[in-house]
This record gives C-alpha cells, structure tokens and sequence, in this order.
C-alpha cells in the first residue's frame, strides 16, 4: 500500500481547503442563514481539521519523535471527532426539525425519541466499554470508536428516514436538506467501514483511512454542488400539506398526546343545574297537561 500513501496524504492536506470552501458556499447562497447548526459544524471542523493537519507536518517545522507525533494526531483526532459528533447530534436535529415543519406535532414526538434513544445509545455504548478493564489509552480510543459508531447510525438512520419521507413533506431529492443528510450519510457508512478496518490494521496510512479520505472529498463535493444547485421556492420557505395528506391526521393525533382532557367540575353546581333541568320539565308537563284539559 506504499503507493497509496502520497494519495492519502494529499487528500488529507486537501480536506481543510474544500472544508473552507463549502462553508464559504453555504455563507454566500444563504445556506448558513437556514442552517446555523450546520454552519457551526463546517467552522468547527474546519478548525480542528487545520490543527491536525499542523500536528501531522510538525516535523517539518520542530523537533518532535515519531512516536510523540503519531500519539498526538491519534488523541487530537479522536478529540475533534467527539466534538465533532455533538455538532452533527444538533444537525441532525435541525435538518429534522426543518423537514417536520409542516406537521408540528409528529415533530415534537420525533425529537423526544430522538433525544431519548441518542442519549440511551451512547450512554449503553460507552458503558460496555467502560466496564472491562482496560489501559487509559485503549480505553479512551474505544470509547471514541463508540461514539464514532453511533454517530454513524444516526446519521444513516437520517439517510433513510429523508429517502423515505422527503416527497410525503412536500420536499424533492434536489433540496437541500437531502443533500445535506446525503452527505452525513455517506460519511457515516465510510466510517463505519473504516472501523472495521482499523481493527485489523491500525494505521495513520491504511486502506481504511484512504478510503474515509476518499468519500471525505466526495462529501465536500456533493455539499457544494446541493448549495449551489437551485432550489424551488416552494422547498425554500414554509411548506404547506394537502388536505388529503394522511400526515395531517396523525399530526392530529400527535398533538393530542400529552395533553390533558379537560375535566368538569362536579359538585354543587351540579346539584344546582340538575334541579334547574328539573323545573324546566315540570313546566314542559304543565303546560302540556292544560293544553290537553282545553
């Protein structure tokens, strides 16, 4: 794989360029404004993608070991990318939020579940690396492996559920929030493969990481080229459901949940309007019997 690695380099070196660009794109066609989670994303690991391009050519400018070096790129990238995973949690959230404006209700029950099972899959996953007994340098690199995993599910789980729901909601393929999901989406399978073969081969110059590199590049492209693709005006503001859309019924019913019925007070007042319905009978009885006796 000796001739893969001038390659891998280059993309490496490469990534924090095309970060900036995408995210200079998505100030200049607005996509920032509607997206701020997702703007954050792109400053932050645009950041933190510099500085560990810095640290892995700091020997071209200090005197630092090969191995001081490769441990300091390995905890800085595993560093970044857990913050990195808490920016994509509210990304994820926003595009979500975006995509179910249209039906308010179903979007209030999706983000509880959201929340729930994204704490409940993080908490489960980070303890059952935890409990073993472990050194403090394999367990802080398996407790990032976790979080990168279940980063990579949720972002694959947003996948679908857009390819799934985007024409429901009144959203195309050529939006934007699908393009958006179809990057994370992309970046989410790549890891997830290149964890598994970083298992096998952990290397800074591996297939695996040639590999994320790769699809790395491809997302930053598909990102600009989904910013700079028009978009109808329709998809840009409010979307409105048609009547006829089931949607609309179970956004209903969504509202519905975890509101409490409304209850009437029995007591004395009730004592007194059924004695009123009372006279209003014996009145009706009169008036009929004299009518009869006429």
């Amino acid at each position: 794989m000796n001739w893969t690695n001038p390659l891998l380099h280059g993309l490496v070196l490469a990534e924090p360029w095309l970060n900036l660009l995408a995210l200079l794109v998505a100030i200049k066609t607005g996509i920032a404004k509607r997206f701020p989670a997702l703007c954050f994303y792109l400053v932050l690991r645009f950041v933190t993608g510099s500085a560990l391009v810095f640290v892995l050519n700091a020997h071209h400018f200090i005197s630092i070991s090969v191995k001081a070096q490769t441990l300091t790129y390995i905890y800085g990238y595993w560093s970044c990318y857990i913050a990195g995973a808490v920016a994509i949690f509210f990304v994820v959230q926003e595009i979500f939020n975006q995509l179910m404006s249209p039906v308010p209700g179903l979007q209030r029950l999706g983000l509880i579940a959201f929340r729930w099972v994204s704490v409940a899959s993080v908490v489960i996953s980070v303890g059952a690396v935890i409990l073993p007994a472990r050194e403090r340098g394999e367990l802080f690199s398996s407790i990032a492996a976790q979080i990168m995993r279940c980063a990579s599910i949720m972002e694959l789980c947003l996948l679908a559920f857009l390819a799934i729901t985007v024409h429901s909601l009144g959203r195309s393929f050529r939006s934007s929030l699908f393009g958006i999901g179809l990057g994370f989406g992309l970046e989410a399978a790549s890891e997830l493969i290149t964890s598994a073969l970083l298992v096998r081969h952990p290397a800074l110059y591996s297939s695996g990481n040639l590999i994320l590199q790769i699809v790395t590049t491809i997302t930053f492209v598909a990102w600009m080229t989904y910013f700079l693709m028009p978009e109808r005006e329709v998809e840009r503001s409010a979307v409105t459901l048609p009547v006829s859309s089931p949607l609309i019924r179970w956004n209903e019913i969504a509202k519905a949940l975890g509101h409490s019925t409304p209850h009437v007070a029995v007591g004395q007042s009730g004592a007194f309007f059924l004695q009123d319905v009372e006279k209003v009978v014996d009145k009706i009885l009169t008036k009929n019997s004299i009518s009869v006796g006429n």
